[in-house]
C-alpha cells in the first residue's frame, strides 16, 4: 500500500481465504484513519500536513464510529516509533491489520506491507506475523 494524492491506495494485493468487509482490489483507495498502513504512511508528517489530508468524512469508520483526530495522530506517532502498527476492529468487528514499513533512501515511509487477519489471532501468531512482515519490509526498503 501507498500514499497517493493523499489516500491509502492498495498497489497490490493477494486475496485470502476468508471475507474482509471493504474490498481489497488493487487501485482502492481507502480513508487513512481506517487502516494501520494509514497510520505508518503519515509517520513523520506534521499535524497540519495530516489535518490537511484527512477530512471530517475519514474519520468515520464503515459501522459508523467516529475516531477523534487527535487519537489518529497520537496512534501515527506510537506507529512510527514502534516500527509497525496493529489495529483491531476498525473496519469490521472480526479483523485486524498489521502493517510494516518500507522506507525511501531518504528514511521516509513510501510503502506498506501488510495482512488482515482473523481478530481472534493469538498474541503470539500475530507477534510472529509482525516479525515476519517487518524482515520483508526491511527487504524492500532502499537503505540510506
Amino acid at each position: 500500500c501507498m500514499l497517493q494524492s493523499g489516500r491509502y491506495t492498495i498497489v497490490h494485493s493477494s486475496p485470502g481465504t476468508r471475507p474482509f468487509r471493504i474490498s481489497s482490489a488493487t487501485g482502492l483507495q481507502i480513508p487513512l484513519p481506517w487502516t494501520a498502513s494509514g497510520r505508518l504512511l503519515l509517520a513523520g508528517f506534521e499535524r497540519a500536513v495530516i489535518e490537511d489530508m484527512v477530512s471530517e468524512d475519514d474519520l468515520v469508520l464503515p459501522d459508523g464510529r467516529r475516531l477523534l483526530l487527535d487519537d489518529f495522530i497520537e496512534d501515527i506517532v506510537t506507529a512510527g516509533s514502534a516500527g509497525y502498527c496493529v489495529t483491531s476492529g476498525l473496519v469490521d468487528a472480526y479483523t485486524k491489520c498489521l502493517a510494516a514499513p518500507v522506507f525511501s533512501a531518504a528514511g521516509k515511509v513510501e510503502a506498506t506491507i501488510c495482512l488482515v487477519v482473523p481478530i481472534d489471532t493469538s498474541e503470539e501468531k500475530t507477534g510472529h506475523l509482525i516479525a515476519l512482515l517487518r524482515e520483508r519490509a526491511a527487504r524492500l526498503s532502499i537503505s540510506g
